[in-house]
């Protein structure tokens, strides 16, 4: 009997272990979910300029590096040309969501002094974003 106990907690423990593994997230790595919105500017607009993209965050992260690149020289480069990149070494404020070219609080350009580039209509970009050990990649398309 005593036996027969044993073997039903272990397989009962077995079972509980692969349904944790397969069907939740306690195992898999986090990663910050990123959206993304483009708001159309109020009054005239210029056929070269593009509209703000304000990116949302799933919460409030302590942001430690921010990076865009185009997709289409990420596809033939292995280290694609940054548009904008941005870094912090410790003192970034909490943030949910910033807007493209604008740095969060805390935040500065990895390469002292450079401007963020300006994003063209029609191209593909890929955001990457950075807190301390959780990373999120979001592709988005300025319309």
């Amino acid at each position: 009997m005593k036996s027969q106990t044993k073997f039903l907690i272990f397989s009962a423990l077995i079972l509980s272990a692969i349904y944790a593994y397969r069907f939740t997230d306690w195992f898999k790595e986090k990663k910050i979910q990123i959206k993304y919105r483009i708001v159309p500017e109020r009054g005239a607009r210029k056929l070269d300029t593009v509209d703000p993209v304000t990116f949302y965050l799933d919460q409030e992260y302590l942001l430690s590096s921010l990076k865009v690149v185009s997709m289409d020289d990420a596809a033939t480069n292995k280290y694609p040309h940054a548009l904008w990149h941005l870094v912090s070494d410790s003192n970034s404020v909490p943030v949910t969501d910033f807007v493209y070219g604008i740095a969060p609080g805390g935040m500065k350009p990895k390469i002292a002094g450079l401007l963020p580039e300006p994003l063209r209509r029609g191209e593909n970009y890929r955001i990457s974003i950075e807190a301390k050990k959780i990373k999120g990649e979001k592709d988005f398309q300025i319309h």
